[in-house]
């Protein structure tokens, strides 16, 4: 029964075995192929929806199509590009291009240069304003700067440049020159990262692996257990060694599948360290707007104020001016009263002239009367009386003269 029960225990340990080689050669072929292939840290940009009659002329002459505009913008071929001649127009979604050496900008290799150099000082976030900078005026301000004006090597249009401990960068560049002319040609790069561990030592780790799985399986079929002359010790002695023999075996399967694990795990880390990276400087970009908005908002409430302090003087202006348009009213209704009053004035002292004139007018005619009555009395009565009525005349014509002064006098005196 023992014999029996030991002896399932081991075929169960072989095929565990067995299955951990399969395993393992299908990591060892997977492993091999997948280290070949490069991870493209391309940013996707959605295709613009061009005409289909522009799409089978363009795709004719195998031009390189815009899929964005400005100074910064990628390209159908994958790269990305920037702006080398100011003095022209930017390309436009779907601008028609031509690739051409990167040796065609006047100052390639310092543009290679400032694109390595981004990569390798962790600010590839910034590249586009780095390289506009480089364009512009051949320097920057940034850290690039200094490891451009500081590095005396030359790039070339194709580039591997190891980027940390564990990652390589392959960099190709190119010149985008406009078929129209019209736009300013572009200076373009495409970037792929791949791991520090290369074909030759996959290879190398493939061959170890297979010859390793061989060798193994070998031995496994060798072996051969003869569980009749066993005794207890030969069995535990037998027994101990199958399961280092197996532990070493495992130990041989899975070990190109954790080396595998802790390379994509290194490579991963990498991914987060440059994701943490663009993030804080996204957050401070942020940070920057914040701050903008936040000047923005103080440089609004002093416009306010000052807009407060206008509209206050405003309104006392309005109240001012207020004020005039009811003094001129009341100065007006002032002028208007005093104008009636002169004219009930002269209305009043034409009437009394009227009635003095008449009243004058009914004296004198009374007077006359009187005359012609003395005379036609004197003429009657005789000449001795003459000289009574002359002088009773004169007093009786001075009594006039005086009462009509008097007259007049208190007229203009009330």
């Amino acid at each position: 029964m023992n014999k029996k029960m030991f002896t399932l225990i081991i075929v169960i340990f072989i095929s565990f075995c067995f299955i951990g080689i399969v395993v393992a050669q299908n990591a060892t072929h997977d492993n091999s192929t997948d280290h070949g292939k490069t991870i493209d840290n391309k940013i996707p940009v959605k295709n613009k929806t061009i005409d289909n009659k522009n799409d089978s002329n363009k795709s004719k002459h195998n031009y390189i199509l815009a899929q964005g505009s400005g100074s910064d913008i990628r390209f159908s071929d994958g790269f990305r590009g920037f702006m080398l001649d100011y003095s022209k127009h930017p390309a436009k979604a779907g601008d028609e291009f031509k690739r051409a050496s990167a040796s065609k900008a006047g100052n390639s290799n310092t543009l290679e240069l400032a694109v390595v150099e981004c990569y390798k000082l962790g600010l590839s976030g910034q590249i586009g304003q780095i390289m506009a900078e480089f364009i512009q005026s051949g320097s920057s301000g940034s850290g690039v700067g200094g490891a451009v004006a500081s590095s005396h090597e030359s790039v070339g249009a194709h580039s591997v440049v190891r980027i940390n401990k564990n990652t390589e960068a392959v960099f190709n560049f190119e010149v985008l020159e406009s078929v129209s002319g019209n736009e300013s040609d572009y200076f373009a790069y495409q970037v792929s990262f791949r791991s520090v561990n290369d074909v030759n030592k996959t290879k190398n780790l493939t061959n170890k692996t297979n010859t390793t799985n061989i060798t193994n399986a070998t031995n496994i079929t060798n072996m051969t257990f003869q569980w009749d002359n066993l005794t207890n010790e030969s069995f535990l002695k037998d027994l101990y060694d199958f399961l280092l023999f197996l532990g070493d075996l495992l130990y041989g399967a899975w070990e190109p599948i954790i080396e595998t694990l802790l390379n994509d795990l290194l490579l991963f880390i990498h991914a987060l360290e440059e994701l943490t990276k663009m993030f804080g400087q996204f957050m401070s970009e942020i940070q920057s707007l914040m701050d903008a908005l936040q000047k923005l908002l103080q440089m609004l409430d002093a416009l306010w104020k000052e807009l407060d302090g206008i509209l206050k003087m405003f309104a006392i202006l309005l109240n001012l001016i207020q004020q005039i348009i009811d003094l001129i009213n009341y100065i007006l209704d002032l002028i208007v009263a005093i104008i009636n009053a002169i004219i009930a004035l002269i209305q009043q002292i034409l009437e009394l002239l009227l009635a003095l004139i008449n009243f004058i007018i009914d004296l004198i005619n009374q007077l006359l009367a009187l005359i012609q009555a003395i005379l036609d009395f004197l003429k009657a009565a005789g000449s001795f009386l003459i000289n009574v009525i002359e002088n009773a005349l004169i007093i009786i014509c001075a009594f006039v003269l005086i009462t009509i002064g008097a007259f007049v006098y208190n007229r203009i005196k009330r």
